[in-house]
């Protein structure tokens, strides 16, 4: 078997990068839209305005690749921030900014999404030095480009400060709350759902409050805020229900623009005119989350359905600024690029979805089909010949019994004999087909002990180990939280998961850098999650793979009376997690005490 390269070839860079936009899709997908926005407004600024471009490029590039990097990502995102502070300045060129003073929004975005990845996925002796370097370089900016043309009196140096310190702790908190999460098998299906949308509720979030200071008049800003929040709310519940959401999303959307149309409030022109840009990023993802989950026709429906709420509160909703039918053609230009942008990446995901579930049907299939034919030779080969002769020798016995009992006797002596060596074989084959583990895979469960924790810690470290030789290891991350008396069965079945786990995602997964193992109990079941950051491509390892496994740890489950499931991730790799009960042998303790 040849080596792994000691160096990424050129061809797997690409698919590395593919891995991280789909693990921050969401983030790529909003920084992009501040991007096009302001590549957009760029073109009818004079050309002074363009030595900014870079720096903001170069920014939304390394907020993207924060999730890998994060320490050279922030270091390297403060570097830019004040390289275009110091271009700004040499060729006082135009600093225009949304909420935060002579920052742009795409600036503002990457660095909150630095933060957050820092203190995610470091400790707090690199995310500090890091967060600080970023807040020198956004104080630098705050002051240095004041003095541009393009920043408007009103706003004012001390309310941009507060707003800053207001983001800094919200991206600071949400990345110290992600490092310390831990899952939980009791929650119900909507709080499942809001600890996987949290970057939607972050990046949302933060969009409303920019709106709230964004200098509008009262009533402006409160129907602005409230069609907002409505279209917030709806977005991060749109994996449950992607049709009704998107279709109420449509009515959200063209209601706050009738009402601004009926009280007069203008609203001030961006990248779609009158539309806020939380009403533009909220409609985005209903579109991308309804063309990904929803069927077909309900997907088109409702893409149709957000479209004309969107065109209609385009020339609906009152502006602040006299508009020309040019900037109406350039409105519905970057709307056809936005739609676009929205639609393709519910049909990439979409895409993925299918595809993965087409793969682990096959395997499933594949997986039964060897199990039927590999109990049909085992009956063949073992049980069929005791049988036979145990047929043999009843009829010589039936024969022989009236001349000759004692041969009879004998003859049924032999009988009980090969009955007996073929109830063994029949049970020695019911336990190898119902218990027995892949080659090399079964000396962790035969080796348990009474201490689940310190099985699992023996494994990581022996997975770890052996993962050691690659040449890009992966990092196994192991919570545990126990506070329950487990039963034998149900901690080898537990153990049983994570290791077949382990063994898929180094056999299958493609790129992974993390993978995360949390073994958790309450009153009533012991809840193991093991997932992967891959990119989810399957891979065909080296010999082939018997296939066996989500088969045999589903059985395995599914015999204590648990619940078992495997699939995608939430937005990226592999998830596998199983429920064990623990009812009865809590109901045991309570009896006893």
């Amino acid at each position: 078997m040849s080596e792994l390269p000691t160096h990424p070839t050129a061809s797997t860079w690409p698919a590395r990068l593919c891995g991280l936009v789909r693990a921050q899709w969401i983030f790529a997908l909003v920084i992009g839209l501040a991007w096009c926005g302001e590549m957009v407004h760029s073109i009818d600024r004079s050309e002074r305005d363009a030595v900014v471009l870079p720096g903001l490029t170069a920014m939304a590039a390394l907020a993207v690749l924060a999730s890998r990097w994060p320490v050279f990502c922030g270091l390297a995102g403060a570097f830019a921030l004040g390289a275009s502070t110091v271009a700004i300045d040499y060729f006082n060129a135009d600093s225009y900014s949304f909420g935060l003073l002579a920052v742009r929004p795409t600036e503002n975005i990457a660095g909150l999404a630095m933060v957050v990845h820092v203190f995610w996925l470091r400790r707090k002796r690199y995310a500090i030095p890091v967060t600080t370097a970023l807040v020198v370089s956004c104080l630098a900016a705050l002051f240095a480009r004041t003095g541009t043309s393009y920043v408007h009196a009103s706003q004012d140096v001390s309310r941009s400060i507060g707003v800053g310190f207001v983001e800094l702790v919200l991206a600071v908190g949400t990345g110290v709350y992600l490092r310390g999460r831990k899952p939980r098998s009791d929650d119900t299906p909507l709080q499942a759902l809001l600890r996987r949308q949290w970057p939607v509720m972050g990046v949302l979030f933060a969009f409303l409050c920019l709106e709230l200071l964004s200098g509008q008049g009262v009533m402006s800003t409160v129907i602005v805020a409230l069609g907002g929040a409505v279209l917030a709310v709806l977005a991060v519940l749109a994996p449950l229900r992607p049709s009704e959401t998107a279709m109420l999303g449509a009515v959200a959307l063209a209601t706050t623009a009738l009402t601004m149309w009926i009280t007069g409030a203008g609203a001030n022109t961006w990248l779609l005119g009158p539309i806020s840009p939380s009403a533009i990023a909220s409609g985005m993802i209903l579109l991308a989350f309804s063309t990904r989950y929803a069927p077909p026709r309900n997907a088109v429906r409702n893409g149709c359905a957000l479209v004309g709420a969107a065109l209609f509160a385009l020339f609906v909703t009152p502006s602040d600024d006299s508009t020309r039918v040019g900037d109406y053609l350039n409105y519905m230009f970057m709307g056809g690029l936005l739609l676009v942008l929205s639609v393709g990446t519910g049909v990439y995901f979409r895409a993925r979805d299918d595809e993965r579930a087409r793969t682990v049907h096959n395997a499933v299939s594949s997986a039964q089909q060897a199990e039927r034919m590999a109990l049909a030779r085992e009956l063949h080969d073992v049980v069929a010949h005791h049988v036979t002769g145990i047929v043999v020798q009843a009829q010589a016995a039936q024969l022989v019994s009236e001349k000759n009992p004692r041969a009879a006797t004998e003859a049924l002596a032999r009988i009980a004999d090969s009955g007996t060596e073929a109830l063994t074989a029949m049970r020695r084959l019911v336990a190898s087909m119902r218990g027995a583990e892949p080659a090399g895979a079964s000396r962790a469960t035969e080796q348990a002990t009474t201490d689940l924790e310190a099985d699992l810690l023996a494994l990581v470290e022996g997975a770890q180990r052996h993962g050691a030789e690659r040449a890009d290891p992966a990092r196994i991350d192991l919570s545990v939280d126990i506070r329950h008396e487990i039963p034998l069965e149900v901690a080898r079945s537990a153990l049983r998961v994570v290791q077949e786990s382990l063994t898929n995602s180094g056999k299958h997964a493609l790129d992974v850098s993390r993978v995360e193992v949390a073994v958790t109990s309450n009153e009533t079941h012991l809840h193991t999650r093991v997932s992967d950051d891959g990119t989810g491509t399957h891979a065909r390892p080296v010999g082939g793979s018997g296939g066996y496994g989500l088969v045999g740890m589903r059985e395995r489950v599914e015999l204590l009376g648990g619940r078992f499931h495997a699939g995608p991730g939430d937005h990226v790799g592999w998830r596998v997690e199983a429920w064990l009960p623990l009812g009865e042998q809590n109901k045991e303790e309570e009896g006893a005490a």
